[in-house]
């Protein structure tokens, strides 16, 4: 290994090849190779967790901008993903006209490209929180989603949305990459968060992307208004540096992301 070239060589493999991802880990661990692709397997030295001055909320979500955050000391609001749901559509209808016309060879070949096209906007959006949070030196709050998918009360609509759109994924980049970077991160409960006012904290009226307070007159985005709820509640526990995808080893997760569908 030539981390200054950025070249991994196995020798007895006879294989050598250049890589493009970040050149300050400590070790490989391992290396796996199909027909395409070399999978990398790296040790990085994590950062010492910060203390934070603020925190930042991001509400995810199944429909329009796939993450809204929120910071409450500025007051300012970032809305990040809308192309996801386009996305997906998109490769949706392609695959279901070419089923009709019985192009199935075609179906498999590109069954595929939408959902890695959203695995890599969900790397981006990822980035870019943690990059916000370093720069407002903030901690990062999510709604508690676990389950989500189990809940019968959904509509068929929101069903399918959270069937193709991936929360899990999201949550999963953000959390590795903000523990790289020290940046705290926890979880809270999603109870009234969308139907509390930010501003007095009574009940609203939440109609699509759009909430009314007709308690103090506050009309806000309705995904802004939920991120500053959340950016002000106490979090589930106090073991902040717990991820949810280390709980996960130890036990089945149920709101993992499934494949995209016909």
């Amino acid at each position: 290994m030539d981390k200054e070239k950025r070249v991994i060589e196995i020798s007895c493999l006879k294989f050598k090849t250049q890589h493009n991802f970040r050149n300050d880990f400590e070790k490989i661990n391992q290396i796996e190779l199909d027909n395409e692709y070399a999978y990398v397997s790296v040790s990085i030295k994590e950062q010492p967790q910060i203390t934070p001055n603020a925190w930042i909320w991001v509400d995810r979500n199944t429909t329009g901008h796939i993450a809204v955050v929120a910071n409450p000391s500025t007051g300012k609001v970032w809305k990040l993903g809308k192309e996801a749901r386009h996305i997906h559509n998109k490769y949706r209808n392609i695959r279901k006209d070419l089923q009709k016309k019985g192009k199935l060879r075609l179906v498999k070949k590109i069954k595929n490209r939408g959902p890695r096209i959203i695995r890599d906007l969900n790397h981006k959006i990822a980035k870019e929180i943690v990059n916000i949070a370093i720069v407002n030196n903030a901690g990062i709050k999510l709604e508690q989603l676990d389950g989500i998918r189990n809940n019968k009360k959904h509509t068929k609509k929101f069903n399918y949305s959270l069937h193709i759109w991936s929360f899990y994924q999201l949550q999963n980049f953000m959390e590795y990459k903000a523990k790289l970077c020290g940046i705290p991160l926890t979880y809270v409960e999603p109870k009234n968060t969308s139907q509390e006012c930010s501003r007095c904290g009574n009940i609203g009226i939440r109609d699509s992307k759009k909430f009314v307070c007709h308690s103090c007159g506050h009309v806000d985005h309705a995904d802004a208004n939920a991120s500053f709820n959340i950016a002000s509640c106490q979090p589930i526990n106090s073991n902040i540096g717990q991820l949810n995808t280390d709980r996960d080893v130890f036990k089945g997760s149920t709101d993992t992301p499934r494949g995209d569908s016909l």
